[in-house]
């Protein structure tokens, strides 16, 4: 009897070890996140590495080989470091239907210090004219935005680049205001 219990858990244990191998051995080269990315960044070089794993077929992963269609297209979820990015965790972020996309570039002093991921709510305010002579009369005009990604410090080191989403009546307006340097942020709350 003995014997017999001997002979079956060294066939069950050589079974277990088969199945652990050929499950081991269909290690596939996927997609890993080397860093956090906020839903509506651009995915970088260095964002993305490379790890062995085996994946059940529920998961969605992306191949390790070609990597450049992924460098460039913005997150389309948060993407934080250490998860496998899918297919369809990057690409265009859409612009809905009544809203514009808007590109600001913000002297320091306009746009807060503070993180402003991807819709975090915010409003553009309209700032008196540098060359104005006298204080402002009235009220300044503000119009309420999301922010579509997060502020990047530009090339000249100075001044912020963000990306927001406005009404599109009043993205004609923000535009003139922002080419003629008079505008600045605030983040709002809940």
């Amino acid at each position: 009897m003995l014997i017999v219990a001997g002979v079956l858990c060294a066939v069950l244990g050589a079974l277990g070890g088969a199945f652990a191998w050929t499950q081991a051995s269909r290690a596939e080269s996927v997609l890993v996140m080397t860093r956090d990315v906020a839903r509506g960044e651009q995915i970088r070089h260095g964002d993305l590495g490379v790890v062995s794993i085996s994946v059940g077929g529920q998961v969605e992963t992306l191949p390790a080989s070609p990597l450049d269609p992924l460098i460039g297209p913005a997150a389309v979820v948060d993407l934080p470091r250490g998860a496998l990015p899918g297919a369809r965790a990057v690409g265009d972020l859409p612009v809905p239907a009544g809203t514009a996309q808007l590109g600001l570039k913000l002297p320091g002093g306009r746009v807060p210090a503070s993180s402003m991921p991807a819709g975090t709510r915010i409003s553009v305010v309209e700032v008196a004219d540098a060359d104005a002579q006298g204080a402002a009369s009235g009220i300044p005009r503000t119009f309420e935005a999301t922010v579509s990604q997060g502020p990047v410090r530009a090339e000249d080191r100075t001044s912020w680049l963000l990306d927001v989403q406005v009404k599109q009546a009043d993205a004609a307006v923000i535009a003139d205001l922002a080419a003629r340097d008079r505008v600045a942020v605030i983040v709002r709350g809940p």
